[in-house]
């Protein structure tokens, strides 16, 4: 065994316990003869057992690689380089070293104590900041913040979605948070729509696309007994963020969008509908058309149109329903809206209609006998309140219905949007709807459509672009 002094790296490796039993029985002999050994052993030891104590509520310890490396560093490389033993020329050096570290120890164990074990604060921030964006997200792209009515002594109910809507797959996401997020965009809609909705298309550019799988897929609305439900209040406005996530998938991405990212309300209102002649109540314009199903002959289509010429946002005190006469119709099916049917005596509205804007809306009806729409007939009314006078517009739905060939262009274009929503989303209502249909109700609207009418012109090009990703079979096989 080489020659052993107070400065030998072995000293160290023996006193964490890593020295051959060999070695380490040569070194006690010489501990035991050399008192400077001795003492280097000892301080060793001393450091050693400070540093352990310091943080032995931490897990701390050195791998094995980092270990080696150490032994390794401390090693000298030629066997001339160690000394005999003697006595130590710096014998004040290692007192000195072990003082500091002992202070470096000390020093870092009372920074650890200041900060809260288990909570860093930075991570917290971090996990919280990305919790409210997720919320955000969520609540731009569902539907747009409800307007909260009074309660018993005027107080006012802090805004919440429905159970549907209430961010399932955030179940760790305390709910102050999304109460706070849900208040804020709220307050900006009543505020600010346009910014809102500017808000909302930016949140269908930027979401990140694993939390979109995430989000609960809504099944679409039933068709209702008129027998135990004759009434359906109409949703005043729907939002537009399922139709730039639509647009983002098909443009940017060549492919088809999840199913759960659909609304097909929200594709139907991205087009901005012009009055044609419709009812008008103070500046509140209510249209309705009636035609025969173009995908389901035994079905007949409605469509209401309200459109906001008025100087004010319609909100909370406007009330829009669709009654029908179960004598004449069997049931009823509100297209889009998935999981938001709003039961009856509740308002339909989502923040309010803005000056300028329009919301279109269709219904299925389903009549109580094949021969019931072929005479003249009122088979529903659809009803228009607003203010708190009760001012009110009634507008008859009469038959027969119109055939597809004579619906507007307005009615045209909402069911192409519809449609192909309903396609996208695989809804069980579609029933014989094929990508064929899609074109044929696409090209129609678009022939039909002004030319100055950007914005419809647009849309129904999405629809006609997106076909080739629904692997639809080559032209010539399509006969």
């Amino acid at each position: 065994m080489k020659r052993i002094d107070s400065e030998d790296p072995r000293v160290t490796a023996y006193a964490l316990g890593e020295l051959p039993e060999h070695e380490a029985a040569e070194l006690r002999r010489v501990a035991e003869k050399h008192p400077a050994v001795q003492a280097a052993l000892d301080e060793t030891r001393a450091l050693g057992g400070l540093i352990r104590g310091g943080f032995s509520s931490e897990s701390l310890e050195l791998g094995e690689a980092r270990r080696e490396a150490i032994r390794r560093a401390g090693r000298s490389p030629d066997p001339e380089n160690l000394v005999s033993i003697q006595s130590r020329r710096r014998d004040w050096f290692r007192p000195a070293a072990v003082a500091a570290a002992a202070a470096l120890v000390a020093c870092v164990l009372w920074m650890m104590q200041q900060i809260p074990v288990g909570e860093n604060e930075f991570v917290r921030e971090a996990t919280e900041a990305e919790q409210r964006e997720v919320v955000r997200m969520q609540i731009l792209l569902s539907s747009t913040p409800r307007s909260a009515r009074p309660i018993a002594g005027g107080t006012t109910p802090l805004p919440r979605a429905s159970e549907e809507e209430a961010y399932p797959i955030l179940p760790e996401v305390p709910s102050e948070i999304v109460d706070e997020e849900y208040l804020a965009l709220r307050e900006l809609w009543q505020k600010d729509p346009d910014a809102f909705f500017a808000r909302v298309r930016s949140a269908a550019r930027e979401i990140n696309l694993p939390v979109l799988s995430r989000m609960a897929f809504l099944a679409d609305n039933p068709f209702v007994s008129t027998r135990e439900e004759a009434r359906s209040t109409v949703p005043i406005v729907s939002g537009t963020a399922s139709y730039h996530l639509v647009e983002r998938f098909i443009r940017n991405e060549k492919r088809l969008p999840p199913r759960n990212s659909v609304r097909t309300e929200e594709l139907i209102n991205q087009v901005s509908y012009p009055d044609e002649g419709d009812a008008d109540l103070d500046g509140i314009k209510l249209g309705i058309e009636i035609v025969r199903c173009p995908w389901d002959r035994e079905l007949t289509l409605l469509g209401v149109l309200l459109r906001n010429e008025s100087g004010r946002v319609i909100a909370e005190d406007a009330v829009l329903q669709v009654e029908v006469d179960p004598e004449f119709v069997g049931s009823y099916r509100l297209i889009g809206y998935a999981g938001r049917s709003v039961p009856e005596g509740e308002d339909g509205v989502s923040g309010g209609l803005s000056p300028g804007k329009s919301n279109y809306v269709l219904y299925q009806f389903r009549p109580s006998s094949p021969e019931i729409f072929n005479v003249e007939r009122v088979v529903a009314r659809v009803s228009l309140s607003v203010g708190a006078e009760g001012s009110e517009l009634i507008v008859p739905v009469t038959t027969p219905s119109r055939d597809w060939d004579l619906a507007s262009n307005n009615l045209q274009t909402a069911a192409a949007l519809a449609t192909w929503g309903m396609v996208l989303r695989q809804s069980p209502f579609g029933g014989p709807l094929t990508h064929l249909h899609i074109r044929e109700f696409a090209e129609d609207a678009l022939h039909g459509s002004d030319s100055s009418d950007l914005r419809r012109r647009e849309a129904l090009q999405l629809i006609l672009d997106s076909l080739p990703l629904f692997e639809i079979e080559p032209e010539e096989n399509e006969n």
